[in-house]
């Protein structure tokens, strides 16, 4: 059974929310019920309040983290298809008996 619900949110806020919903590939309804399902398991909010909650987790500035961000996506861009992410001297251990496992 489902009920349907009235809320009032600011119109911009909406629109950003159903052009996320759409770039991830779910419909606003959906992103609203798995909202109140965590809330209902989690019995409170399913994150902290906070202008930047992850950056006051981690003690790192914006700046910081979009540096990282940055870093990470360009490390992604220039690594192989296969084998993964390559970083500076990185071997691959050659001990391991393959035959055996």
């Amino acid at each position: 059974m489902t009920e349907q619900i009235r809320l009032r949110i600011d119109s911009e806020l909406v629109e950003e929310a159903h052009e996320v919903c759409r770039e991830i590939g779910i419909t606003p309804t959906a992103a609203v019920s798995m909202f109140f399902a965590q809330m209902v398991k989690l019995r409170g909010l399913p994150f902290r309040p906070s202008d930047f909650p992850v950056l006051d987790e981690y003690g790192v500035t914006l700046a910081q983290a979009t540096a990282a961000e940055d870093s990470a996506l360009a490390e992604f861009a220039f690594a192989p298809r296969r084998g993964g992410v390559q970083s500076g001297g990185y071997e691959p251990d050659t001990s391991i008996d393959n035959d055996r496992l």
